[in-house]
């Protein structure tokens, strides 16, 4: 019966990591109760291996039902056989469950009863596996227990310690939810347990209220281009420059305020499906003349090649900035245009691991092996405003946007320049590989979060959702149907300031891990 029962909490918690699949406001609350499931059995539990097991079998099937839209890019797009692709997410799933199984283990290990400290040791291993899965191996933070709460209460600790401190308190609420539901059914009423769980939630909601950053210059105004181009079509050479086209006539469509004609237009990942060297100067003359036409910078998604002065090339996933004054030699020549390279590279769709070069074959990647960009890169500058770019997965790992926030100093081929700290941060994703699934509202849950990690609005412009306006504080301000060609023309404020997260990043985070782990032991050692 537990399994049973284990399995489904796990199912209904994959739910809660994206609105399009229930309402907002069960989000939150519907991740700490059904995570207070496992860890009632956790508690309950007299073995490690009975730990392990209940752990185990709750995550198998979070993972597998909250990444099952893996199957849809391996099966659908990929054409890899079904049994092939469905084992492929199983067995992913059953890695990524390996961390909070692990958690579970040591938590039984050290024999804890069912109380506060208890619900600390069990919140503090659960965190610190959240932020070892998103480590290792590259990482894959996909699914962190913090974005259920990027509307809730608890997303008011976001600015303090970013995600993973985040995803501590949320295990600490369901820890405690849990201790309060063992106790029941004895004469003492752990009153304690919901007392400390409603602190953390108020002290939460009271933060939210702080403003971290404030406006800088007049709004921006700004176009975002969702081309809804199927992925069949993407990289067929029978339909490549149409589809192309299409995105760039939604660029230059009349502007929903014609007294606000868009300064910015910010079009998907690789809408340009091949090296810009391999386009003839007709093809970037004519692009370059619809800017001008439009009195805007392009951000456009394209792969980028490069002869590096050692005879190497370096080839990049990116977005170059150009418009109507851009010289068309300027992208047949290095570092001719203002861009930026992908530097998170995603596992077999962009770099290719060890051994595994028969996989991508089998599914059909296209472009399977990008070079990394550097670790920062000059942000992009229209007017007054700044933007720091990130591509596809790269907004998932929040530390690594942070840098992007502060001026630098930035080595180029042409010499040091300096670049100010942005002001505004976009995405640009192409997610038409996973359908119209929950990876969607997915990716924007954690976008939520990036915007209340630095106090800074998100945009998102991308092929077929979610193509979003997100302000400074996490709130979702506009948004484009998934799954439709259009355009959103927003008024963006940008902002400065900076979150105690900004400049001190996950180490809060790893202190609190470090010092709650060696209390233990203290208090441990003081009673045996």
């Amino acid at each position: 019966m537990p399994w049973i029962i284990l399995l489904a909490a796990g199912i209904v918690h994959a739910q809660t990591f994206s609105g399009s699949v229930l309402p907002a406001d069960l989000l939150a609350p519907l991740q700490l109760v059904s995570l207070a499931v496992l860890f009632t059995y956790l508690f309950k539990t007299k073995t490690v291996k009975q730990a392990v097991g209940y752990s185990f079998i709750f995550s198998l099937a979070h993972f597998c039902s909250g990444i099952y839209w893996l199957f849809i890019s391996m099966n659908t797009y990929g054409n890899l056989a079904a049994p092939l692709a469905a084992s492929a997410v199983v067995l992913l799933s059953a890695y990524l469950s390996l961390y909070p199984t692990l958690a579970s283990a040591v938590f039984r290990l050290c024999r804890p009863t069912p109380s506060i400290w208890g619900a600390i040791l069990l919140a503090t291993l659960w965190g610190f596996a959240e932020w070892l899965r998103a480590t290792v191996m590259t990482g894959f933070p996909w699914l962190n227990i913090a974005y259920a709460h990027v509307d809730g209460p608890l997303s008011g600790w976001a600015p303090l310690w970013g995600s993973y401190g985040v995803a501590l308190l949320a295990a600490l609420c369901a820890a405690l939810l849990s201790i309060f539901i063992l106790h029941l059914s004895t004469k003492q009423r752990h009153w304690g347990s919901l007392v400390a769980l409603f602190t953390v939630l108020a002290l939460g909601q009271g933060l939210k209220s702080i403003d971290w950053s404030h406006p800088i210059h007049s709004p921006i105004s700004v176009r975002l281009v969702q081309g809804n181009i199927d992925q069949r079509d993407k990289f067929n050479p029978a339909t490549m420059l149409s589809s192309m086209q299409e995105n760039f006539d939604l660029a230059s469509l009349p502007a929903a305020d014609p007294e606000k004609k868009p300064q910015v237009v910010i079009f998907p990942e690789t809408i340009i499906p091949g090296f810009q060297h391999q386009l003839a100067p007709e093809f970037w003359q004519h692009i370059i003349h619809s800017a001008a036409n439009d009195q805007a910078d392009y951000f456009i998604g394209t792969p980028y090649a490069e002869q590096l002065a050692n005879n190497t090339q370096f080839i990049g996933n990116s977005i170059i900035a150009i418009n109507g004054l851009t010289p068309v030699d300027a992208l047949y020549q290095a570092n001719g245009v203002p861009r930026y390279d992908k530097k998170h590279l995603v596992p077999f769709g962009e770099y290719i691991p060890y051994g595994f070069r028969w996989f991508v074959n089998a599914i059909g990647i296209p472009m399977g092996d990008f070079s990394r960009g550097a670790e920062r890169q000059a942000n992009f500058q229209v007017g007054e405003h700044i933007f720091a770019p990130n591509i596809c997965y790269e907004d998932i790992f929040g530390d690594e946007l942070l840098s992007a926030l502060f001026p630098a100093e930035i080595q180029t081929a042409s010499g040091t320049i300096h670049n100010p700290g942005a002001t505004i941060l976009f995405n640009v994703s192409n997610l038409a590989w996973f359908g119209n699934s929950s990876a969607l509202g997915q990716h924007l849950q954690m976008a939520k979060m990036r915007a209340i990690e630095t106090a800074r609005p998100m945009l998102r412009a991308t092929n077929t959702g979610a193509t979003a306006y997100i302000n400074a504080k996490g709130e979702l301000i506009s948004q484009l149907p998934y799954l439709s060609a259009g355009v959103l023309d927003i008024d963006v404020q940008g902002m400065t300031g900076f979150t105690p997260y900004a400049h001190i990043k996950n180490n809060a985070f790893f202190i609190f891990v470090a010092f709650m782990l060696l209390l233990f032991v203290v208090k441990k050692r003081r009673t045996t």
